[in-house]
């Protein structure tokens, strides 16, 4: 009887500190991008360096704040409502894919811009229909 008490106490014991992690790991507060200080670059070097190392572009750059300058390829609106802006690369179809927090008003294809946030890496596109992949950024805002 008194072996099945401990380890009854035990398994709740461990239930609760489960269930405390998650709840702590759930309701972790976000990175403040906005206010915070990154590092510059620019979409060109940016695409570059995934293209030509992409492990040391992940040690060096994922889940990073950056401040990347560049010029708006495309603008348009995801399933959210959210508004995309690509920033031209030397690879012709590729390009830094920015998922911005606030919308910026009026930008324009050719406009020179700098976006702050959170680089979360490479999705290559398919070498056999000659589509480039994307270096994406997400959580952006307009850098001041």
């Amino acid at each position: 009887m008194k072996t099945k008490k401990i380890i009854l106490f035990t398994i709740a014991a461990f239930l609760v500190i489960g269930f405390a992690i998650g709840y702590l790991i759930w309701n972790k507060p976000h990175r403040d991008v906005k206010d915070a200080k990154g590092n510059s670059i620019t979409a060109i070097a940016l695409y570059d360096i995934y293209i030509a190392d992409s492990a040391k572009a992940k040690k060096n750059y994922e889940n990073k704040i950056l401040n990347v300058s560049g010029v708006v390829k495309e603008v348009s609106l995801n399933q959210q409502n959210q508004q995309i802006i690509l920033l031209k690369t030397n690879i012709d179809g590729g390009a830094l894919n920015c998922t911005m927090e606030e919308n910026i008003p009026n930008p324009s294809p050719g406009d020179l811009i700098t976006l702050k946030g959170i680089c979360s890496g490479y999705i290559t596109g398919d070498a056999d229909l000659g589509l480039p992949g994307d270096v994406f950024m997400v959580r952006c805002y307009l850098s001041k």
